[in-house]
């Protein structure tokens, strides 16, 4: 089985197991500024959705998972009330604030056993759970369907795809060392950086998944226009994120576990990735709000001045696990994430 293939390469060449080089990142868009408060380059913005410049401060947030320096303004558009942070780290800085112990790429395979156990049965019931809300939309996937996903992490969703649905998957992420592993233990092509950097070929994939990746992007917009390139006449776009507007959200501001600066820049309600994606060309066939378990026991656990740290995983996802608890059989009251499904117009 080939191991790596040429940075030249197109997409639509590589089989399954391929792994395909890093490209140059895109160059840095005007108004950079060093911020000494944060130790780092930023950039202000002008709001994703509608362009508008007319903004008002939300409240300032820390980066509550890795604590490193400085607060990040988390403002609200006043002609179309999209959310985001402004100013935001450049892409070169942002790219230092995921780190390889970051929670999205950490398989815990030296941790205790029982939280391999269950961070495993976690991710695999958040997989199977992707599917069906998908297979809502677009019915069931037929063998042969051609899906990227982008921003793939540790691969769950494209292996069960694979498995139970025999898709032809292809994998973006910009962790090299997590799609090292996807590429060795699940057989499935890999590109290194980001939709616009993989340059695939005009309308190649039949779906293009999102799953909690849209809300680190700089520029949302362009991303869901060259997914509007990439996807078939007719396929499918199905995106996964924290919706700002659920209960959660309202509630614990600033403390909000979902809020994740500066990783995550944009905010979305179902609102406003409706307009985001009608505008680049996609109807909108499905929006499913729900809760997540851990995740309000994270936001509880913050609330109350405690925070992620590395070095106690097991600790923090356990007691996340017995805050959120009672919030069980609310969940479908308190939904904090939505999965939406569109269809291309083209």
């Amino acid at each position: 089985m080939e191991t790596i293939a040429p940075a030249a390469r197109a997409i639509e060449a590589l089989e399954p197991g391929a792994y395909r080089a890093p490209l140059r990142e895109a160059p840095r868009r005007e108004g950079t500024f060093y911020s000494l408060a944060h130790g780092e380059e930023q950039e202000r913005t002008l709001c994703p959705l509608c362009g508008s410049d007319a903004e008002r401060l939300v409240f300032e947030v820390a980066d509550t998972m890795f604590h490193r320096l400085g607060e990040y303004r988390l403002v609200e558009c006043e002609h179309c009330s999209m959310r985001y942070l402004n100013p935001r780290p450049t892409m070169e800085a942002l790219a230092r604030h995921y780190p390889d112990d970051y929670l999205c790429y950490t398989n815990f395979d030296d941790g205790h056993w029982l939280l391999r156990w269950a961070f495993n049965r976690l991710q695999q019931d958040q997989a199977r759970r992707r599917v069906r809300q998908i297979e809502k939309a677009t019915g069931r996937l037929a063998v042969g369907t051609r899906v990227l996903d982008v921003g793939c992490g540790r691969g769950e969703f494209m292996a069960r795809l694979k498995r139970e649905r025999r898709c032809r998957c292809t994998g973006i992420d910009i962790n090299q060392e997590v799609l090292e592993r996807v590429h060795g233990e699940l057989g499935i092509g890999v590109v290194h950086g980001t939709l616009a950097q993989a340059a695939c070929p005009t309308a190649s994939f039949d779906l293009i998944a999102m799953t909690e990746y849209l809300e680190h992007e700089l520029r949302p917009r362009d991303v869901i226009e060259e997914a509007q390139r990439v996807v078939k006449p007719g396929g499918y776009l199905a995106i996964e994120v924290p919706d700002i507007t659920g209960p959660p959200g309202r509630w614990f501001g600033d403390h909000w576990w979902q809020l994740d600066a500066p990783r995550h820049v944009t905010f979305f309600s179902p609102q406003t990735l409706t307009l985001m994606l009608q505008d680049c060309g996609f109807e909108v066939l499905r929006v499913k709000r729900y809760g997540l378990l851990m995740s309000v026991g994270y936001s509880l656990l913050q609330a109350m001045g405690f925070h992620y740290f590395g070095s106690n995983k097991l600790a923090y996802l356990t007691l996340s696990a017995v805050l959120g608890l009672p919030s069980l059989p609310l969940l479908p009251l308190l939904p904090d994430f939505m999965m939406v499904v569109a269809r291309s117009r083209r």
